[in-house]
């Protein structure tokens, strides 16, 4: 591994960990509501396609393939946002 890609990659962990810093805080921080599951979710979903990006290498593969991994994050994230909307939104 040279020194760039030792560079990439302590970026990458720190940009995770930031991320997850920002998840405690939020869940700890005492808001509630559909802001707050939001963004914890678009954090989430960053983290998610930084994963998918870097670590999975997608970032080469054909734009069909990029498409498809991104689209089911996507669903994955609004539909865990859905869960969660959807009884405050009963009320």
């Amino acid at each position: 591994m040279n020194l760039t890609a030792v560079g990439q990659v302590t970026r990458a962990w720190g940009f995770l960990v930031l991320l997850t810093l920002l998840n405690l805080a939020a869940g700890h921080s005492g808001l509630s509501g559909l802001a707050a599951n939001g963004l914890i979710l678009v954090a989430a979903y960053a983290k998610g396609r930084w994963m998918l990006m870097e670590f999975l290498k997608l970032r080469n593969v054909p734009n069909g393939w990029q498409i498809l991994f991104l689209c089911w994050l996507s669903l994955v994230t609004f539909v865990s946002w859905a869960a969660a909307a959807i009884p405050l939104l009963r009320g």
